[in-house]
């Protein structure tokens, strides 16, 4: 069995797994020297003296800018390209393992082929990555994350195992067909909002406003920056402590103060529960959209940092209903599954770059050929298969290979006719007549040019010129009919008028002739008059219309609507009836004396 290296690519971590060999982990940070070799990681991690500061270039963030044409520039002024600086730091893990081979180098599946053609590319400048003249096989961190899982603890056989790599700037998804030897599903979905970083942050934050809170010491002081680094370095490591343990401390060096601040567990579980919500909503999502339900989630595979988080494992088999596997050492499956993949190639084939097919990593073959920057093998490839398409003969047919003819071996002249070419009967041309159509040109013939009467300076125009008319017209019939009169008042009385009452009685005169025929007159005074009078108030209704006229000015610049005014109409009051008095005559009528016919 060989040594097979297996290197893994993190924007927060680099890690070199060496078989048969405890691997290492450094922080992505290049240091260089002048005097030594580069070295990877922060001066405590390859020096073992938490004081010692580096006094070489440091060089970080250069992950992220692989395959950036704009180049990392140092302290120094010098400008440099992340894949060269990557490039680099591989070298600088391998010497921390002691080499091996073959190497395989395990990159982010949410890699693009133009990012993986750059870091080709660069490896070819490193022969230190190449032993025995075998470049190092760049396969996706997934398909590594899956088979070390599978080698060990073990994965399931059937279904559909979700993988999640809690990385340090995110988290990404990756969905494999257990029953097709872990093909790929889909592509590999990154969601930034949960990684190890904001959890760092979201950690610092919290500390520093109990700090706040506890004492006068105003953390946003200018000379408080170079404390908040190491007091969220601190943070990181109280971070990893609570996936073991349920309190941690943290110790805090601030300008006017200092102490140990306690941080809990479930402080840290608040504290993630919303970004942690978005990820597994983020899971459902993707499930959903490759038509996977989620009864045919077999298993939950987690890898990475975050990984070790009860909290994570918890609510990933909570919401899926499915079990999870993990290792205590998360953080380096994926290069331990690197180091699987090369050491399965070797002993297979004896080749690094021929894992693919004896391995059964379908995904890797594919996603490695499909990436950028295969340069000159690609080319030699071609040629190779270029030669495979010619004829067993094609190297055979020189006339001095030919085979000697029978009898004394001496040349006989040739008798037949003379040779004659002709293309179009022996169907060999070399460049054979070719007709091109339309249909096959991949476009369309360009539009001729559109009527004028389609043109839009016409259409504008005209459009304009009906604006301007009817801007016009307007102004001029507002100007014209409009004047200013005062507010016009219309009043309607009515008046109602009963019967004239009757005269007063007047005296009687009565005459009675009697049986001599003298007349005897009786004067009747006028009776007394009792007259009693009701009286009902007479009723005078007044409608009063009062009719305005508005005076509107019309502008030029913009046009006035008016409203239209609405007259309510005039409601007259029904004839209020006034009843005559009721007048009581009384007559009281005197005896009358009668004279006696013997007087």
């Amino acid at each position: 069995m060989s040594d097979s290296l297996g290197l893994s690519i993190g924007m927060t971590n680099l890690v070199a797994a060496r078989m048969g060999r405890p691997p290492v982990m450094r922080r992505s940070v290049l240091t260089v020297f002048e005097d030594r070799a580069a070295e990877v990681g922060v001066p405590s991690e390859y020096s073992g003296d938490p004081s010692v500061q580096p006094s070489g270039m440091v060089l970080t963030g250069f992950v992220e800018r692989v395959g950036d044409p704009v180049p990392l520039v140092a302290a120094d002024g010098s400008a440099h390209r992340g894949e060269q600086v990557l490039v680099e730091a591989l070298d600088a893990m391998a010497r921390t393992v002691g080499g091996g081979a073959p190497i395989a180098i395990a990159v982010p599946a949410h890699w693009g082929a133009a990012t993986v053609g750059a870091l080709r590319g660069a490896l070819r400048g490193a022969p230190s990555l190449a032993p025995n003249g075998v470049a190092p096989a760049l396969v996706p961190d997934s398909v590594a994350a899956l088979s070390a899982l599978q080698s060990a603890p073990g994965l399931p056989s059937s279904g559909v195992v979700v993988l999640c790599d809690f990385g340090g700037s995110g988290t990404s998804v990756t969905l494999a067909d257990a029953g097709a030897n872990y093909d790929t599903i889909g592509q590999t979905v990154r969601y930034a909002d949960f990684s190890g970083d904001q959890i760092d942050q979201a950690l610092l934050n919290h500390v520093v406003a109990g700090i706040a809170e506890a004492s006068d010491a105003d953390p946003a002081n200018t000379a408080a920056v170079g404390s908040l680094a190491k007091l969220r370095n601190d943070c990181r490591l109280a971070k990893e402590r609570l996936s073991a343990e349920t309190a941690a401390a943290v110790h805090a060096e601030l300008p006017g103060f200092a102490s140990d601040v306690r941080v809990t567990r479930t402080e840290l579980e608040q504290l993630i529960a919303a970004p942690l919500t978005g990820f597994l909503n983020t899971v459902e999502e993707t499930l959903q959209r490759n038509n996977i339900a989620a009864a045919d989630v077999s298993a939950v595979a987690t890898v990475g940092g975050g990984a070790n988080i009860p909290l994570v494992t918890q609510q990933l088999s909570t919401r899926l209903r499915a079990p999870v596997v993990t290792t205590p050492q998360s953080q380096v499956n994926v290069a331990a599954g690197a180091a699987v993949l090369a050491e399965g190639a070797d002993a297979a084939t004896g080749m690094a770059t021929a894992a693919d097919a004896p391995t059964g990593m379908a995904p890797t073959a594919g996603w490695v050929a499909g990436a950028a920057g295969a340069g000159a093998a690609g080319a030699a490839a071609a040629g190779m298969a270029g030669d495979a398409t010619d004829s067993s003969t094609f190297r055979a047919l020189a006339w001095s290979q030919d085979d000697i003819p029978a009898g004394d071996g001496e040349p006989v002249p040739y008798t037949g006719d003379d040779y004659t070419f002709d293309p179009a009967a022996t169907g060999s041309a070399a460049r054979p007549p070719m007709e091109f159509s339309h249909e096959e040109e991949g476009f369309t013939p360009e539009p001729g040019p559109l009527p004028w009467y389609k043109r839009p300076t016409i259409l504008f125009g005209a459009a304009a010129a009906a604006v301007l008319l009817a801007i016009g017209g307007l102004a001029v019939t507002l100007t014209g009919t409009s004047s200013n009169t005062g507010p016009v008042t219309e009043t309607a009385t009515t008046f109602e008028t009963g019967p004239s009452p009757a005269g007063p009685p007047t005296s009687q005169t009565i005459t009675v002739t009697g049986s001599d025929g003298q007349p005897s007159t009786t004067v009747v005074p006028p009776p007394s008059t009792t007259t009693t009078t009701t009286t009902t108030p007479s009723t005078t209704s007044t409608t009063t219309t009062t009719t305005t006229t508005t005076t509107t000015t019309t502008t030029t610049t913009q046009p006035t609507t008016t409203q239209p005014t609405t007259t309510q109409p005039t409601t007259t009051q029904p004839p209020t009836t006034t009843e005559d008095p009721i007048i009581t005559t009384t007559v009281v009528v005197p005896d009358v004396v009668v004279p006696d016919d013997g007087t």
